[in-house]
């Protein structure tokens, strides 16, 4: 497994996370009006894109890492 990726693109209004090698993306499938899971050849998730997504300050986006 590949090492967290978070892009949020302002401009675009989107925020996608990656759990695992973007590279390995085979399948996307729109689960809600703004969510899409991003799934492997293996339908494996491996990401999510959420559209219509925006910051009211991106610059002091802070990112949280929480195990359990």
């Amino acid at each position: 497994m590949d090492a967290l990726k978070i892009y949020y693109d302002e401009q675009g209004k989107t925020l996608t996370v990656w759990f695992d090698d973007p590279n390995k993306e085979f399948i996307a499938e729109e689960v809600r009006e703004d969510v899409t899971l991003i799934k492997d050849k293996d339908s494996r998730l491996i990401g999510f894109e959420r559209l219509n997504y925006s910051l009211e300050n991106p610059d002091a986006l802070q990112v949280e890492f929480l195990t359990v």
